[in-house]
Formats: structure tokens, C-alpha cells, sequence
């Protein structure tokens, strides 16, 4: 997955759990002690909020932090998985061929 696709995809997270909390963009940055601009700049994918940012925006709009994260985490889990997958796929085929001799 690409770095934009993620950030679009956590900029609408962080909206839809904003609007669904009751919170303007202005409430939500003077809770998180930062701009308004800032909440703006994640929202349309301007800007990514630090890890820290996104717990704080977890806890003041009532979602749990794997909300904003999950997606990232899968798609890490996915790159891991197909990576082990090529390992075995070298190992079986170093195994299978035969030894050259010395």
C-alpha cells in the first residue's frame, strides 16, 4: 500500500471519529492542544499526525488507538508474510539443488 493511500485513508479515520465524537476541527485542536490548521492538514492529508498526536486524538474523540493504526499494521503483517514466504521458497530451492563438488 502506498504512503498516500495510507495517509487518505487515516485522514478520513480521523475526520468520520471527529465529526462522530461532536467535535469541530476547533474543539478538537484546542483538546489536543494544537491548530485548528493542523487538524485541517490530517484531515485532507496535508500532514501525518506523530504517533503521540494520534493517541491523544484517540482518546479525546472515544476510539481506540488500533482505529488510525490498524491498516498499517496489516499491511506490515502482509509485506512480513510475503517475505517469509520467498525465504522458504530460497531454502527449498537451495536444499533441492544439487551440491557441487569440491
Amino acid at each position: 500500500m502506498s504512503q498516500k493511500r495510507i495517509l487518505t485513508s487515516l485522514g478520513h479515520k480521523i475526520k468520520s471519529s471527529r465529526v462522530a465524537a461532536g467535535y469541530s476541527q476547533k474543539e478538537l485542536a484546542k483538546a489536543l492542544k494544537i491548530s485548528d490548521k493542523s487538524i485541517s492538514a490530517y484531515e485532507v492529508n496535508r500532514a501525518q499526525p506523530s504517533l503521540s498526536t494520534l493517541r491523544k486524538i484517540a482518546k479525546v474523540v472515544n476510539q481506540p488507538l488500533s482505529l488510525f493504526t490498524e491498516e498499517e499494521m496489516n499491511d506490515l503483517a502482509s509485506k512480513v508474510a510475503k517475505i517469509e514466504q520467498e525465504l522458504a521458497e530460497i531454502k527449498k530451492l537451495l536444499t533441492d539443488s544439487p551440491q557441487s563438488s569440491h
